[in-house]
């Protein structure tokens, strides 16, 4: 899978000392994983459920947890990036799409976030596919291990329930922007007054802002729009393997902590220009980044939806290898489409689970209408197309066929024709 070999790399002190059970990283993921979960249509909804021991909503406590009980794993919310150093200003630093963001030991270290989420995503992936995609202008050189995870227990430590459940998470924190910029200890060091108190950076956007968007983090999901969204996105990020697709995201997200959240707290003093340190904090910027958190938690979902679906297809193809088969086509889901709903038994299914306390058989707020539930949107069948799968391996087969076996046939020929006997032999007294 092009990855690089495993190269022992030292992690910043700082991962203990953050506090990154914020809203964040519990109510943040929560969000996420309701959006996620909703383009997850039918089967393939049970599938991860199965894979994962859990639904996503579930999950949203999983990183506090694994963090409290193991601090050893916290760096691998965070980007470590030393070679050279991401900084806003840097050519070829933090959000620069020419800058390097590759596990090589040069760049991003292999317990770093990006290094991670192409890790997880591997141990998933099925060769064949990913030989489907064009290669990427740079490798990504995955590592074969991480490192953080070898004092683990063995169930965690390889277990692919966690692998899958570490992702999830892993997608998330990929969309929260300070995760990708280690100056100023990832925004722990920068004090923001706001109404006021006094916040560090990093706390109020893992605390105060996602507990203040606009759309209730519990019910901020809106079903046709988000649909909307996917069909948009989904048939562009189809192109490339999810694990370049990190990278482009990565690079996405970095820039955007560079232009929306430092940007505007950058003042031009007589010794030069520097973030603001505090930085008391205008009506005006909130709105701003209280925008910037939504759509963000928005793309997370619809992307975590995207890769998982990537998951469930590359998993078909590895079962079918296994059985000695090779599927003729990829499949990817490039839409959520309304189906007709059944007025018999179904409509009376989905109302039972509707209004159903079981917090497994919950479903996003926004699915009701007058108080009641809209019983249309929960029949969805996601729209997937084919693309067949390139045909290197059945040329080479035909030219085998068509022309070195005839080759070989006519050797043979050849061979009998002069009485046969041990060719080598026939060759020594030819050349006496």
């Amino acid at each position: 899978m092009g990855r690089s070999p495993h190269i022992g790399v030292g992690l910043l002190s700082f991962a203990s000392q953050l506090d990154i059970a914020g809203a964040w990283a519990v109510a943040g993921h929560d969000r996420i994983g309701r959006i996620a979960e909703h383009l997850l249509v039918g089967k393939h909804k049970d599938q991860i459920r199965s894979m994962m021991h859990s639904d996503l909503p579930d999950m949203s406590d999983y990183e506090a947890t694994m963090t409290k009980q193991y601090p050893e794993t916290s760096p691998l919310h965070w980007h470590h990036q030393s070679a050279p150093e991401w900084t806003c200003s840097q050519k070829g630093g933090l959000g620069d799409t020419s800058g390097h963001l590759r596990c090589d030991g040069h760049g991003p270290t292999h317990g770093s976030l990006f290094c991670a989420l192409a890790f997880f995503f591997e141990h998933f992936a099925h060769d064949a596919l990913l030989k489907e995609f064009p290669a990427p202008a740079e490798p990504i050189g995955t590592p074969e291990t991480l490192p953080l995870l070898q004092k683990l227990p063995e169930a965690i430590r390889t277990g692919s329930a966690h692998f899958l459940k570490w992702l999830v998470i892993l997608v998330g924190d990929m969309h929260q922007p300070l995760h990708w910029l280690p100056a100023y200890e990832f925004g722990t060091s920068i004090r923001i007054r706001y109404e006021e108190q006094t916040y560090s950076l990093l706390d109020f956007w893992e605390d105060y802002l996602p507990k203040h968007l606009k759309h209730k983090l519990e019910t901020g999901i809106q079903p046709f729009e988000m649909d909307k969204d996917f069909g948009q996105h989904s048939k562009a990020w189809a192109h490339k393997s999810p694990t370049e697709l990190f990278r482009d995201w990565a690079k996405e997200v970095a820039a955007r902590v560079c232009g929306e959240v430092y940007a505007p707290m950058t003042v031009n003093h007589a010794d030069g220009t520097r973030v603001e340190n505090p930085f008391t904090l205008t009506e005006e910027l909130f709105q701003k980044w209280v925008k910037l958190a939504e759509e963000l938690l928005q793309l997370a979902g619809e992307r975590l939806g995207f890769v998982l679906n990537e998951i469930i297809e590359h998993k078909r193809h590895k079962e079918a290898h296994k059985e000695g088969r090779a599927l003729p086509s990829r499949k990817f889901a490039v839409d959520v489409e309304n189906k007709a709903p059944d007025v018999s038994q179904g409509v009376k299914t989905a109302v039972a689970v509707a209004q159903a306390k079981d917090p497994t058989n919950r479903i996003p707020m926004p699915m009701m209408t007058g108080g009641k539930p809209d019983i249309a949107l929960w029949y969805k069948t996601l729209k997937v197309e084919e693309r067949h799968r390139t045909r290197t391996s059945a040329l080479y087969n035909i030219f085998v066929a068509c022309l070195l076996v005839p080759l070989l046939l006519f050797a043979f020929s050849w061979h009998l024709s002069i009485g046969g006997g041990n060719l080598f032999s026939l060759a020594k007294v030819s050349i006496n």
